[in-house]
């Protein structure tokens, strides 16, 4: 059995989620373990919601859910409709897919809309698609392809069309700006360990007054105890004084969360977002200067992960893994085997890493065959 204590030394993390800890955060997920209840936690988990509440644009606090961010993409689908609703899905590529498979699996008829790898959201086609439906899901940074959605179109059309708006925002908050009650979204998930450089192990879930009042005019109950929103609701109205969630949750990982979204918002949500864009913008253009080329279209290249073609994939990232000591990601479907992927999250979203990353695929692509990998089979 692996000694934890004893770990080989691993490569920097480069890679689209989750990124590396800061070493405050790092300090506060190793200190001892504290009690999920008492007045130590109750002001513990109010500081973390109502943080998570400005970063995400949500004046309603949002649920923070001990698991990934798929945890609260089913929560947030399974409370916002009912089995048998119908709702269209942008079909932007693996997470795109995801959100359809999550909505088949709470009962839903699902209605997919294709986008073509390299393109955007097309609004008029989701709205074409909605007639009759209850509601539309998209993605808001697609991390198979780096690119970055119109949710707020997205999110107009819905408006006008009296349709509930869901949007998977695990790898935009934090990156983008997600502002869930101006851009009238019903609900948002995400996760702890992209964007809000926290450790992976939470997810999270925003609803506006809209998306709530959505669920409380629910004709049955949800599904499942543990992914119902409004039990969540009953423990901190009935037990907020003291023990305020339904379940045993990790108070390291929401001590590590508290102290990350501490020195996000002491800086400023817009002056964080914009220099996530500056590092993103400059990681693309210096590997377009290398001759890759994006995968996002111009305008829509998202801040967490940039997404470069390439027919080298596997070769690039073992030679950064084994001559850089930087693990970046692959490409993932619809990208797989035709793709790299570098994030921009954590401890290692700097100059200085975008810098070895560029110097390192130089090198790479200096003495790397030339001829392209296979497929995937």
């Amino acid at each position: 059995m692996i000694d934890p204590r004893k770990l080989p030394d691993t490569p920097e993390l480069m890679i689209a989620g989750p990124g590396e800890l800061h070493e405050e955060d790092l300090e506060a997920l190793g200190r001892q373990v504290i009690a999920h209840y008492g007045d130590l936690w109750v002001q513990l988990h109010g500081d973390t919601l109502e943080a998570l509440g400005r970063v995400m644009g949500a004046s309603e606090p949002p649920y923070l859910m001990p698991g990934t961010g798929t945890t609260c993409l089913d929560a947030g689908i399974g409370s916002l409709f009912e089995p048998g609703q119908r709702v269209v899905v942008a079909d932007t590529g693996f997470f795109g897919n995801r959100l359809a498979e999550v909505a088949e699996a709470h009962g839903l008829e699902v209605t997919r809309v294709p986008v073509p790898v390299g393109e955007v959201v097309d609004v008029g086609a989701l709205e074409e698609a909605a007639s009759g439906a209850a509601g539309v899901l998209s993605v808001h940074v697609e991390t198979a392809t780096g690119i970055r959605h119109p949710i707020e179109d997205v999110a107009a059309m819905c408006r006008r069309r009296g349709l509930a708006c869901f949007v998977d925002g695990i790898a935009s908050v934090g990156g983008e700006r997600v502002e869930v009650d101006a851009m009238g979204l019903h609900g948002v998930a995400t996760a702890s360990q992209k964007g809000l450089d926290a450790p992976p192990g939470f997810g999270i879930l925003a609803l506006s007054p809209e998306g709530k009042q959505r669920v409380a005019e629910r004709s049955a109950p949800v599904g499942s105890w543990y992914l119902d929103t409004r039990r969540w609701d009953f423990y901190r109205d009935e037990w907020g004084s003291w023990h305020p969630s339904p379940v045993t949750m990790p108070s390291n990982l929401t001590l590590a969360l508290c102290s990350s979204l501490r020195r996000i918002l002491e800086q400023g949500i817009d002056a964080w977002v914009a220099r996530r864009a500056r590092l993103a913008a400059r990681l693309r253009a210096g590997l377009c200067e290398l001759g890759l080329a994006p995968v996002a279209p111009d305008g829509h290249a998202a801040n967490l992960v940039v997404a470069m073609w390439s027919d080298r994939p596997a070769a690039l990232q073992r030679y950064l893994a084994q001559e850089c000591n930087i693990m970046i990601s692959g490409g993932l479907a619809p990208t797989m085997g035709r793709a790299i992927r570098i994030g921009l999250m954590g401890r290692t979203a700097t100059d200085e890493m975008v810098d070895r990353v560029l110097e390192g695929i130089e090198a790479a692509l200096k003495v790397l065959p030339t001829a392209p990998e296979a497929p995937p089979a």
